[in-house]
C-alpha cells in the first residue's frame, strides 16, 4: 500500500503512451504467449497505443486498489484552452477519490495541463468497481473528440485559423534596448 502515487502521464502532444502487448493481445483475438529461450536475447516485445482515457482510467483503477484511505494521487491532466484563452474542464473522477485541489499551468494560448490532487475516501470494493468503470464510459464519451489519439496533439499545434499568431506577439528581446 502506498501513502501518495505521483505522476505524469502521457498525453500524446509530444509522444503518445504505449503498452506492452500488441493490439492482437491486448483485443482479445490473440492470447498471452510466451518467448521461447532462443529468441529472447533479441526480442523486441510488440507495443500498442494507450490512450488518454485509458490511461487515466488504468491510474484510478490502481491508485483505488493501492492507495491507503486519506492517501493522495497526484497527476498531471491535459485541457484545451477555448478562442478566448480559458479552460473549461471537466476532469476525471472515481467514486474512492475526492478531488481537493486543481492547479493549472498554462503552457500555451491553446494548451494547459492541470496538476489535480485527489484524496482517497472510500474503500475499493466490486460495487465501487463497476460504478468506476460506468463513469470512465460517460467520460470517454463525453472527452472522445479530443482524446483520439492525435487529436489533442493536433489540436496543440495546429496554426491560427487565419494565419496570425494566436495572440499579439511581441517581440523578443534580444540584448541591450536602443
Amino acid at each position: 500500500m502506498f501513502d501518495a502515487i505521483i505522476c505524469d502521464p502521457p498525453y500524446g502532444v509530444r509522444a503518445g503512451g504505449r503498452k506492452s502487448g500488441g493490439r492482437k493481445l491486448i483485443k482479445g483475438v490473440k492470447g498471452p504467449y510466451t518467448v521461447p529461450d532462443e529468441k529472447r536475447d533479441n526480442h523486441i516485445p510488440s507495443t500498442a497505443p494507450y490512450s488518454l482515457a485509458e490511461c487515466v482510467h488504468d491510474l484510478l483503477h490502481l491508485a483505488a486498489r493501492m492507495v491507503v484511505m486519506g492517501g493522495r494521487l497526484v497527476f498531471f491532466y491535459p485541457v484545451l484552452r477555448g478562442e478566448d484563452g480559458t479552460a473549461n474542464p471537466q476532469f476525471p473522477e472515481h467514486p474512492c477519490f475526492k478531488l481537493i485541489t486543481s492547479s493549472e499551468q498554462i503552457l500555451s494560448f491553446r494548451y494547459s495541463r492541470v496538476l489535480l490532487t485527489m484524496v482517497k475516501v472510500a474503500p475499493y470494493t466490486e460495487e465501487i468497481e463497476k460504478l468506476a468503470a460506468e463513469r470512465h464510459r460517460e467520460f470517454r464519451e463525453n472527452h472522445q473528440k479530443w482524446m483520439e489519439e492525435g487529436n489533442l496533439h493536433s489540436a496543440v499545434f495546429e496554426p491560427a485559423q487565419d494565419g496570425k499568431p494566436d495572440r499579439d506577439s511581441k517581440p523578443k528581446y534580444r540584448g541591450k534596448y536602443v
